[in-house]
């Protein structure tokens, strides 16, 4: 696994040695917690062996994915201090006067809004913006011409708000 991420052109070997040294233990994490079925293992592109766990039901992630999802709606069922907002947009972290991320304003419906309270910023990449303004351009314009499998919501925004705030991201080549 750590050779296969650090040909893959890891650029810091260090961190690509941590997340592959404790792979094995978060999956473990995962199947206890969640009580998962993590039986299947695939080889996938870039792999020398088979490596990637995921369920038998679904493609790879989405076991994972939907059982975080699941957790979350629980938490909010539970409490008025975790809300879930669908189909909607976050365009804006708020700020407070020193400094700190107090809230966020969302579009939904072709209102906008506002929510304050803690914000948990957990966001995708950014490989489905092709516009000259997307971070696709600015840290890997040699993938511009390039088709992606990315879902059309990969576009960075959650990135973008982060930095916006003065957040500082890494690696994202």
């Amino acid at each position: 696994f750590t050779s296969d991420t650090l040909k893959g052109g890891a650029k810091r070997p260090e961190v690509a040695k941590v997340l592959c040294a404790n792979s094995g233990p978060d999956v473990d994490w995962l199947v206890d917690k969640f009580d998962l079925d993590l039986s299947l293992v695939a080889r996938l592109g870039g792999h020398s062996m088979p490596r990637t766990h995921r369920g038998k039901e679904r493609f790879p992630g989405m076991t994972i994915t939907y059982a975080l999802i699941q957790m979350v709606e629980k938490v909010s069922e539970r409490t008025d201090k975790a809300k879930i907002v669908t189909k909607a947009r976050a365009t804006k972290l708020l700020m407070n006067g020193k400094g700190a991320c107090v809230g966020l304003c969302y579009e939904k419906g072709g209102a906008m809004f506002q929510e304050h309270g803690p914000v948990i910023l957990a966001t995708g990449g950014f490989g489905a913006d092709f516009t000259q303004q997307s971070l696709l351009a600015q840290y890997r314009p040699d993938l511009m011409h390039l088709p992606t499998t990315n879902g059309e919501h990969c576009t960075g925004d959650g990135i973008k708000m982060g930095e916006a705030i003065g957040g500082k991201s890494v690696d994202l080549e």
